[in-house]
């Protein structure tokens, strides 16, 4: 098997192509919704056909939930993979079996039965978010548990079809479902590497070279710090003693240089000059000098590609960096575009993915990137 066709099974399509998805971060609500509906209209319409009719409510609840927990555990900072199918997988198929006890005492037409149905959409809610081989395994794994049992509760109540009908109605929805979902996880992933892979080797910054006009502009620089601190070192030097009101000015132009060198420092990383107005970073603590080289240029890489966007508005871009408790440091760009999402998102992606490389919990919102630098000692 090729590199390709095995990271293909490997990777999810949220890992490739984590932020042109516009419905994508609302795949499992608006399955839910559809679930609680269908689910929902076909239990009052089949209610007399059931002794248990309540249980059918139970178990579209139960499906429902499987879909919103997906839509939460995709919501939060921590990633989850084996336990987004695990559950589905429960409590979506307990939905199934619970609708199926409610049909355990009545004689009913299974071509009318929405658990199938609707269990199969539960697992395809899992699309976006799991490798192909996990769609796989777990959708195997649900074949032969929830679909075994509810067939085994229902199956004596079904008079007018054979066993083997029964059980492909039940099952060929779900079996469906996982076919479906492992094609279109590897079909995404497998298309999608290469222009990432092509794309990625374009964008990784080379050696920073200094451009003539920034050499001047940093021997202004510093000839200007200069011409603050010689004359009041040479004013000492010819008297020859040291006295409180010295002390005194000499604290406030430490601190008047400290703090021109620290914002200078800022944004000369990002290879632009502290009087560059379209970048602003707050970084009281300098976390920034414990990053590494790789990290920084990916930082730098993006910014840039957004301040080379005419679309965006450079004045917003906003940068904040802030330690925290494991060492790592947090880091959150604010910024304003124009463009669409989608040719926004186009235009950074590369850029974006060089991130992910070297950051963890890359997040990207319309308006706002987040993503968290892990502590020097993780860096590998």
């Amino acid at each position: 098997m090729s590199t390709r066709a095995s990271n293909a099974l490997r990777l999810a399509a949220r890992d490739v192509d984590p932020m042109s998805w516009f419905t994508g971060p609302y795949v499992p609500l608006v399955f839910a919704g559809f679930v609680a509906l269908y689910g929902g209209i076909m239990s009052v319409l089949t209610w007399d056909e059931s002794e248990w009719p309540g249980l059918q409510l139970a178990g579209v609840a139960l499906c429902t939930a499987a879909c919103l927990l997906v839509q939460l555990l995709t919501s939060l900072r921590n990633r989850f993979d084996w336990q987004l199918a695990a559950v589905v997988v429960g409590v979506g198929g307990t939905g199934l079996v619970v609708s199926a006890l409610g049909y355990s005492q009545s004689v009913f037409a299974i071509e009318q039965w929405w658990a199938p149905f609707c269990f199969a959409i539960a697992l395809s809610s899992l699309a976006p978010y799991l490798a192909a081989w996990r769609l796989l395994l777990w959708g195997g794994f649900a074949l032969v548990t929830a679909v075994p049992a509810a067939f085994l509760i229902v199956d004596a109540r079904v008079p007018d079809w054979g066993s083997v009908s029964v059980f492909l109605l039940i099952a060929t929805p779900a079996a469906v479902s996982v076919g479906a979902t492992t094609a279109f996880s590897y079909s995404v992933v497998h298309q999608m590497l290469p222009i990432v892979d092509n794309r990625s080797s374009e964008v990784v910054s080379e050696v920073f070279e200094p451009d003539p006009e920034d050499e001047e502009a940093e021997r202004a620089e510093l000839a200007r710090f200069t011409a603050r601190a010689v004359p009041f070192l040479r004013t000492i030097a010819d008297r020859g003693t040291v006295t409180d009101g010295d002390r005194a000015l000499a604290g406030e132009i430490a601190r008047y240089l400290r703090d021109d060198l620290v914002s200078r420092t800022d944004l000369a990383w990002l290879g632009l000059r502290a009087e560059d107005t379209r970048v602003v970073v707050v970084d009281p603590d300098h976390r920034v000098q414990s990053m590494r080289a790789a990290q920084r240029t990916a930082i730098r890489d993006l910014v840039r590609a957004v301040l080379d966007d005419p679309a965006t508005d450079a004045t917003t871009i906003y940068m904040e960096l802030r330690p925290q408790e494991d060492g790592s440091t947090a880091v959150a760009i604010t910024l304003d575009a124009d463009l669409p999402e989608g040719r926004r998102v186009r235009h950074i992606a590369p850029y974006y993915f060089n991130l992910r490389g070297e950051m963890g919990d890359v997040r990207l919102g319309r308006d706002r990137l987040s993503f968290r630098v892990p502590p020097p000692d993780a860096a590998g």
